[in-house]
């Protein structure tokens, strides 16, 4: 009983990794920054954006983030349903 041995295991996989998971609100994110580089230029987009993540930050840092909604949290199922990866 004591004669143990680890079974021999493959550590590489065969499949390629799985596509980064895009929701539908990063589509109307990257429109909206290609608009506002558009309309505003590099620079001015770039600032505005930084404006917009230091809100963000200043809201974490207050404890009054917002958690994810459930329905896009951990289910890759409902983002990619079956037959869509």
């Amino acid at each position: 009983m004591s004669n143990i041995e680890q079974l021999p295991v493959k550590g590489t996989s065969e499949r390629p990794a799985p596509r980064r998971i895009m929701r539908p609100c990063e589509w109307g994110l990257l429109s909206t920054v290609r608009d506002l580089e558009t309309q505003m230029g590099t620079v001015e987009a770039y600032n505005r954006l930084c404006d917009a993540a230091q809100r963000l930050k200043a809201k974490i840092d207050a404890g009054e983030a917002e958690a994810q909604h459930k329905m896009w949290a951990t289910d890759p199922n409902f983002i990619y349903p079956a037959g869509d990866r």
